[in-house]
């Protein structure tokens, strides 16, 4: 059987584009919500709930708050003042969890995840934090659980940890699972260069700061370089084995367009002649020698 779209004579509505992108992740009732929402305008939780016929009043508030984290609604305090940032949303009770446990299963296998990952069980207080992420802050339950179990394999066996990883991740757009699981992937590929750097330097992995392995990130995933280029900076840099120094010069090598080990040791490199190649920008320089032109003094030659 095949189908195709009728032609639509009746009363349509906009779905903004950002319902499509969460449709990976958001689970049934919230699509209905989000589109109920936008045909009436309505938010009243059991106003929806009635409509809808949803299994409980705490669906409508779950998928409010989802989609309020992702962008299409926003919070505010009924009679607060013009302006005013609304407060953040209270913490869901233990009776609210288990209530709320028992028509959404996904909120049982975010505690079972965390208690296995935590090798203990999770406090009351622990609990509201970890149901926030996902019922108010709109988390999507996989990355939850990956970023949890991640934490959890670093040692951090706390649900500040979890926030706050969760936080950094959302800052680098990691939303739904499959980003989470390469976000994953990505921060085991920077672990394992921090290793490789920190046994040319002869120091414990432990020993290199934050900005040292930012810097160390921007070498592989800025400048494209790999462990050769690294290593040549190393022995470029002689018995000088400092992490910055190392940095200025893989910088010097990038401005210059110098891709490969190859490059660096040819001797054009070597006779310093590549600081004319020419290096493509994403934006201009700031450097304009014709600025104020027209109100420069002119050039008067010295009488003889």
């Amino acid at each position: 059987m095949i189908y195709r779209l009728k032609e639509l004579k009746g009363d349509t509505i906009a779905v903004p584009q950002l319902v499509f992108s969460k449709l990976g992740i958001a689970e049934e009732y919230n699509v209905r919500v989000a589109l109920y929402v936008l045909a009436t305008g309505i938010t009243d939780p059991d106003k929806i709930c009635a409509d809808l016929k949803l299994r409980s009043r705490i669906s409508a508030e779950s998928a409010l708050s989802f989609w309020a984290g992702a962008g299409l609604l926003e919070r505010y305090e009924e009679n607060g003042a013009p302006g005013e940032e609304p407060s953040a949303p209270a913490p869901m009770t233990w009776a609210e969890i288990a209530a709320a446990s028992r028509t959404d299963p996904m909120i049982s296998s975010l505690i079972d995840c965390a208690q296995t990952g935590f090798a203990r069980p999770l406090t009351h207080r622990e609990m509201e934090k970890l149901v926030n992420l996902y019922m108010q802050e709109g988390f999507a339950p996989e990355t939850v659980m990956l970023c949890t179990a991640y934490v959890a394999s670093t040692g951090r066996s706390t649900m500040a940890a979890v926030v706050h990883e969760l936080k950094v991740w959302r800052t680098e757009g990691v939303e739904t699972g499959e980003q989470a699981d390469a976000h994953l992937k990505l921060l085991a590929l920077r672990q394992s260069r921090e290793q490789y750097v920190s046994g040319l330097l002869n120091i414990p992995e432990s020993e290199l700061t934050l900005g040292g392995r930012k810097a160390i990130a921007r070498w592989y995933e800025v400048y494209g370089y790999d462990d050769a280029m690294v290593q040549e900076a190393a022995v470029q840099a002689g018995a000088k084995r400092d992490l910055w120094y190392w940095n200025s010069i893989l910088k010097t090598w990038n401005a210059k367009g110098l891709r490969t080990v190859h490059d660096v040791r040819s001797p054009v490199a070597i006779a310093g002649a590549s600081r004319n190649l020419r290096v493509d920008r994403e934006a201009p320089s700031g450097n304009d020698f014709l600025k104020n032109a027209a109100r420069r003094r002119p050039l008067k030659k010295k009488p003889e």
